[in-house]
């Protein structure tokens, strides 16, 4: 039984989120100890995984369960949202005891560089250094980091970094990512990082049961520790099989870029085959322990990704040159949620976001983009939304342990 599956009786998080939190929490525990060569470049299995939603849908009651397994036992160097850039380098740069490893005849204790961030609240680390967005992109993809020491005046450098990252955040202000923090969508971390959007609970559960209550669910918590011990004791090169290899090749060849997508989905696709391979490793090491990679692991990875970019429009749609592009999301947000409205229940609901005025301009463009239109209901003019705006949700089953 997943993660997911068993822990959805006794929480109202979306189900989405807590399939994504133990996606995550894999990735933490495999570190850069299996990898895949790609050309030039290795990929690993570290993830940056957003979970954005209002407050109270269930961010944190997420992440924190299988994250606190990992605490208890041990798999993970973690590291709190309330630290900065060189702090964080800091860390990595000490590592914690690693693998026993023998060397010219002798055994050598390797030190251990890699780290999981946890951030309930992605402000609070985006903004504890000015360079935090550019420190992560380098996290993402490079394996070793050059700083300069302070005391001492040299430079080190720090080999065999794996940084991955589990987050939360309002989508007012991931929205605001630029605005904030001085980064655009070309700096790279928005198509570093995987957003899992939702808009509601999964649903609602007066009086759920403490899992721990029950023997059943006692002994889920501990199956799931033994799973996680075991996939963490992996090691060594992935690679694809035949029938893997060759929908990889054709999967490949299709993500094309189109003149119609937005920015922040032209450069997601440009790392969008890194991200599934990421999740097809991940996927891999949660079933089996032969290091290969299989056509089914792909799919899945691929099912995944492209729920994930179906979002991306509606994560950042309040990101932009213009001065009402926040103004225009609170607005297309609101025609979403209600499917049919009047102009004076958007203006009663916005009024402390956007003037009439500013409001009439934004309607003028939501009627020729097609995204709503006029529509008369008895001798009511209403505004109604012209087609179905559906959250995509991760629709593949009993992914991870």
């Amino acid at each position: 039984m997943s993660f997911a599956n068993g822990y959805a009786p006794h929480s109202e998080a979306p189900t989405q989120f807590m399939i994504w939190s133990a996606i995550s929490a894999i990735g933490a525990v495999l570190k850069n100890k299996i990898w895949f060569k790609h050309g030039t470049f290795t990929i690993y299995p570290n993830q940056y995984i957003i979970l954005t939603s209002e407050p109270g849908i269930g961010k944190g009651s997420s992440m924190h369960p299988v994250y606190n397994m990992i605490k208890e036992l041990g798999l993970a160097n973690m590291i709190s949202d309330r630290i900065t850039a060189p702090k964080i380098i800091e860390r990595l740069s000490s590592g914690q005891p690693g693998q026993i490893k023998p060397v010219n005849g002798q055994i050598a204790f390797t030190k251990d560089h890699t780290g999981s961030i946890m951030s309930t609240e992605l402000q609070t680390l985006l903004t504890a250094s000015d360079w935090m967005l550019s420190f992560l992109c380098d996290m993402w993809d490079r394996g070793e980091f050059y700083y300069d020491t302070k005391t001492q005046g040299s430079t080190n450098v720090v080999s065999g970094l794996c940084v991955s990252l589990i987050g939360a955040c309002v989508p007012n202000y991931i929205r605001k990512i630029n605005k904030y923090i001085m980064a655009t969508i070309n700096g790279g971390f928005t198509a570093r990082a995987l957003f899992i959007f939702a808009d509601d609970v999964s649903k609602r559960i007066a009086l759920p049961v403490d899992i721990e209550s029950t023997q059943q669910g006692k002994k889920l918590i501990q199956d799931l520790k033994d799973d996680l011990t075991d996939i963490a004791s992996l090691g060594g090169q992935m690679k694809f099989d035949y029938e893997a290899e060759q929908y990889y090749i054709k999967l490949y060849n299709s993500m094309q870029i189109k003149d119609t997508d937005s920015d922040v989905v032209r450069h997601f696709k440009r790392r969008m085959h890194v991200h599934i391979i990421k999740l097809a490793m991940i996927f891999s090491a949660s079933h089996r322990n032969d290091l290969t990679i299989n056509k089914i692991d792909l799919m899945n990875a691929k099912a995944c990704v492209d729920d994930v970019m179906k979002n991306l429009d509606r994560t950042f749609r309040g990101v932009g040159d213009s001065d009402l592009a926040e103004a225009t999301s609170r607005v297309q947000d609101f025609i979403e949620k209600k499917g049919l409205c009047t102009y004076n229940e958007i203006l009663m609901n916005l009024h402390r976001h956007v003037s009439p005025e500013n409001l009439g301009r934004i309607m003028g463009v939501m009627y020729q983009i097609g995204f709503c239109h006029e529509t008369t209901i008895g001798k009511n003019k209403m505004i109604k939304l012209t087609t179905v705006q559906k959250t995509a949700t991760t629709t593949v089953s009993n992914l991870v342990p």
